[in-house]
């Protein structure tokens, strides 16, 4: 991972097949994997080893490495001794799956760095608007929404730059999408100044932010996961360097 302006937030998302069962913040200078109890993310299996891996925090960059597990480590497909991960990468150990998700996040001056990360995005963005209220405008930077897939499909990472992006199987959609149900709109992303906002357009195809339901439109929050039919990505928010 190339050295950011920013410091770096990261997440981890445990997951079983295709189902996300917890995120793990990455706030410490390292975390561990494995069976037993006392790693940072326990997974109970008996594919895993008692410590199967671990994360370690380098500056910016962040370095996977087996710890001689019985089973091997694997990082997209490819078994790891060690391994500098990048955002979006997935790890996989024994059936289970580790999404590695990492965004640049500028720097609070004055606030402590582990009490802001437990805060939940709203009261953060609310600390970090107070904090920059008093900075010139020069040094204000401008957020775009990423979207990252999730679901295996390959279709990676999309950032949403325009006012307004458009999902579903038209050639017209900006994120296109297959399947017999697919509407050729099924659901629309708008970049408001307030943030960005998820509409169902009311086609066959469902449309789900963290498990629930929308029939209208959702505010977004960064690492929410949106599925919508079956295609499951999640939304995050970074900030753009100005020149």
């Amino acid at each position: 991972m190339t050295e950011l302006g920013g410091w770096i937030m990261a997440r981890l998302i445990l997951m079983f097949k295709e189902q996300v069962i917890k995120e793990f913040p990455f706030l410490k200078d390292s975390m561990t994997i494995g069976r037993k109890p006392d790693n940072d993310i326990t997974i109970d299996n008996l594919a895993i080893s008692g410590h199967h891996a671990r994360i370690d925090k380098t500056g910016s960059a962040f370095v996977l490495n087996d710890l001689q597990s019985t089973n091997g480590t694997f990082v997209n497909n490819k078994k790891i001794a060690s391994h500098s991960l990048n955002h979006g990468d997935n790890i996989q150990i024994g059936k289970h799956l580790v999404l590695f998700l990492a965004s640049e996040k500028e720097k609070p001056s004055e606030i402590d760095m582990d009490k802001t990360m437990v805060l939940d995005p709203v009261k953060q963005r609310e600390l970090l608007a107070k904090q920059a209220s008093g900075a010139p405008e020069t040094q204000k930077q401008e957020k775009v929404g990423i979207i990252t897939f999730i679901d295996g499909s390959d279709l990676g990472e999309i950032q949403l730059t325009k006012k307004l992006t458009r999902i579903g199987k038209s050639d017209n959609s900006e994120v296109k999408l297959s399947g017999l149900f697919m509407g050729a709109t099924a659901a629309t992303i708008s970049k408001r100044p307030s943030g960005y906002t998820i509409t169902y357009t009311g086609s066959l195809t469902k449309l789900r932010v963290n498990g629930q339901l929308i029939k209208d439109s959702a505010r977004l929050k960064d690492f929410d996961t949106i599925e919508i039919g079956s295609y499951k990505f999640q939304f995050y928010q970074k900030e753009l360097k100005k020149s």
